[in-house]
C-alpha cells in the first residue's frame, strides 16, 4: 500500500506517469472506490449526501467513458485499467489534500475571510489539472499542450453536468 501511495505521489510530482502503474483490474477497483470515497467526503460538506453521490456517479461515469472512446479512438484500449488507475489514483490524492482547505473555507463563510483557503484550492486545482494533463500527454503520446487542452475540457465538462444535478442545478 504504501508503494502505491508512493506511486501515486510520484505521478503527482510528474516523477512518473501511468505506464509505471501495474495493470491490475483490483487496483482499479481499489483506485476507483478510493476515487468515489474521497470525493464524496469533499462534496458532502457543500452538498446533500444524495446530490454529491449523484455527483460522484456522473463524474465517475464520464471520466471512464471519455478515456475509453478516447483510447479506443486512439487505438490504444489496452492502456485503460492504467490510465484509469492513474487518474483516479491522483484524483483520491488531491480530493483528500482538498478536504480540510473546504472544511476551512465552509468554517470561514460566515465571517467571509476565506480568501486564503480559496486561494489554497485555487491553486491545488490548477496541480490537478496539470497532473491530469502529464496522465493524458503521456497515454496520448501527445504534447503537453494537448494534454491541458484534454484536461481543461474534461474538468469544465464534468463541472458543467455535476452542477446540473442538484436543487439549484440546470
Amino acid at each position: 500500500m504504501y508503494a502505491l501511495l508512493n506511486l501515486f505521489l510520484d505521478i503527482c510530482l510528474f516523477r512518473k506517469g501511468p505506464k509505471d502503474v501495474p495493470a491490475s483490474a483490483a487496483l482499479l477497483k481499489t483506485c476507483l472506490l478510493a476515487y468515489g470515497l474521497s470525493g464524496l467526503l469533499v462534496l458532502i460538506l457543500s452538498t446533500p449526501a444524495p446530490v454529491a453521490l449523484l455527483q460522484i456517479l456522473l463524474d465517475l461515469v464520464l471520466l471512464s467513458g471519455l478515456l475509453h472512446l478516447a483510447l479506443l479512438v486512439r487505438r490504444h484500449p489496452q492502456r485503460f485499467e492504467q490510465t484509469l488507475s492513474a487518474l483516479t489514483g491522483t484524483g483520491s490524492l488531491m480530493a483528500l489534500l482538498a478536504l480540510p482547505l473546504m472544511s476551512w473555507i465552509i468554517q470561514q463563510s460566515p465571517s467571509g475571510a476565506a480568501e486564503l483557503p480559496s486561494a489554497l484550492l485555487l491553486a491545488l486545482m490548477v496541480w490537478s489539472i496539470a497532473i491530469m494533463a502529464h496522465i493524458l500527454r503521456q497515454t496520448f503520446e501527445t504534447s503537453i499542450w494537448i494534454g491541458v487542452l484534454y484536461a481543461i475540457g474534461y474538468t469544465f465538462l464534468s463541472w458543467t453536468l455535476t452542477g446540473w444535478i442538484g436543487p439549484d442545478g440546470g
